[in-house]
């Protein structure tokens, strides 16, 4: 008995085509399925709960900031009773090509130190950087902050360290 070269080629696509055709009747009867369970029920499928090996425990601290600097002002407004917020504010120099900081154009200049502290109940964090605070003769003062040090830590009295 002899097969024809069509004859066969034809079979096997017609069976390729069945079996693609079952796989996809499959597959969408098992998504049907899943979807019909949380849409139409409103329940997902239950999924297990890995275990837990570690779990820490955590507590809470209350951080206090506080930063502390020296700024100029004018005397007068001091003697008068006249200080605003704004004057207290230390505005630092974004473009410095944008302001030239001759002494022509500069009336003061000083340097300031600022320094940033952290409290809490276990822990006291504290560092400075260093800055020179420019007057300008438009009635404008700017400051030029270096980098910031890195953080020193103090235990405080009473909270042991554990190695």
């Amino acid at each position: 008995m002899r097969f024809q070269r069509k004859g066969s080629f034809l079979v096997l696509v017609g069976l390729s085509i069945l079996f693609v055709g079952l796989f996809i009747g499959v597959s969408r009867l098992t998504l049907a399925t899943y979807s019909r369970d949380i849409f139409m029920t409103g329940e997902a499928p239950p999924i297990p709960v890995p275990d837990v090996k570690y779990s820490p425990k955590l507590v809470t601290l209350k951080v206090e900031e506080r930063v502390t600097y020296e700024v100029a002002i004018l005397e007068e407004k001091l003697q008068n009773g006249e200080v605003e917020p704004k004057d207290l504010e230390l505005v630092e120099v974004q473009d410095k090509e944008s302001i030239n900081f001759h002494q022509v154009e500069c009336f003061h200049y000083r340097q300031v130190t600022q320094r940033q502290t952290r409290n809490t109940e276990a822990i006291v964090c504290t560092r400075t950087r260093q800055g020179t605070e420019y007057w300008l003769t438009n009635k404008t003062r700017f400051v030029e902050w270096d980098p910031w040090s890195e953080w020193t830590a103090i235990s405080r009295k009473g909270i042991v360290k554990k190695d």
